[in-house]
């Protein structure tokens, strides 16, 4: 694997699709073409973005396999030859992830986004293990996901980590986030040039200052023209205008105004994401079951963190287009 050429092409935004959903739970194949087919047509293609589907934003956890690759064949039928592709695998079971990620390779995709396993928490070597389980078996590029906020008790990657990681020439890229600022920007130091890490924590301008080429984004579902705004600004080095955008979308309408930030405990991301996206005007159908719906209070504090920030304005999507 030339990993050179497939670190670089984890640029701009790795774009978390939403899974689209009928009323009856089952996917909704037609809106997920049509919208992943918009998205193209708003210029979310190569050097700007990674497609990004079955990802915590679309529900991975809650996908069946039958679902799944469905999903996987529909973002290669769509996007092969227009930006790279990507899915995400979350399984306890290496075994289990691994027919997830030949089922995904099979159909084409490039890269898989891996999660570590988690139920207890898992030893650095049980992750090295579970990577290195699936790069034996699998021809596709591995995004290996520090999603430490899942482990029992909190956990992080380490440094000896890292070096052991980067023993398995498939894992090429890292989606990022520290439980420090001083993690988060370090291991971008001592670790750049092995992978392409992936912002999962953005903070002003600051992982992109310091190399970080990509960044996951949920927005651009239904504002692609932000996330290219964003990506242009930072493939262009304009990191002072990366963190006047920041502060004004992310940081202003919380922080600046004595705002307290709600929380919500939810059991994964596809509750969350729907509502941020259906606040932007794309209705993508219901959460799977059995997961809680947000709260009022915490629905209304995004609807009013969107309208202070201005994100409402760079939405160019319709629902419409479903029809």
């Amino acid at each position: 694997m030339a990993n050179d050429y497939i670190r670089e092409q984890l640029q701009g935004s790795v774009l978390s699709m939403l899974t689209f959903t009928n009323d009856d739970y089952s996917v909704d194949l037609d809106g997920q073409r049509r919208h992943v087919r918009w998205l193209i047509d708003q210029g979310m293609v190569e050097g700007k973005c990674v497609h990004l589907i079955a990802g915590g934003a679309g529900e991975t956890y809650m996908l069946e396999e039958p679902e799944f690759k469905a999903l996987s064949e529909l973002i290669i039928d769509e996007g092969k030859g227009v930006a790279p592709t990507m899915v995400m695998v979350s399984e306890l079971s290496a075994r289990a992830a691994a027919r997830k990620c030949k089922i995904a390779a099979d159909a084409g995709v490039d890269f898989v986004l891996l999660s570590p396993p988690h139920y207890s928490q898992p030893s650095e070597e049980d992750i090295y293990l579970h990577h290195k389980y699936v790069a034996d078996r699998v021809d596709i590029g591995i995004m290996t996901y520090n999603s430490f906020w899942v482990m029992p008790g909190g956990y992080s990657y380490s440094p000896a980590l890292f070096e052991k990681l980067a023993d398995i020439d498939k894992v090429v890229g890292v989606k990022w986030t520290g439980t420090s600022t001083e993690d988060y920007l370090g291991f971008q130091q001592m670790f750049g040039d092995r992978f392409a890490m992936s912002e999962n924590r953005q903070f002003f301008g600051m992982g992109a200052r310091f190399g970080m080429k990509s960044r996951i984004d949920v927005m651009a579902n239904a504002a692609p023209r932000l996330s290219l705004h964003q990506t242009n600004l930072t493939q262009e080095g304009r990191f002072d205008e990366v963190e006047a955008l920041y502060r004004r979308i992310n940081f202003d309408p919380v922080y600046k105004r004595g705002r307290a930030r709600a929380g919500a405990q939810m059991v994964a991301d596809g509750p969350h994401a729907r509502m941020l996206l259906r606040l932007m005007g794309l209705e993508t159908g219901p959460s799977f079951p059995g997961q809680a719906e947000p709260s009022q209070t915490y629905v209304d504090f995004w609807k009013e963190t969107m309208e202070l920030s201005g994100v409402l304005d760079w939405v160019d999507w319709d629902q419409s287009i479903l029809d």
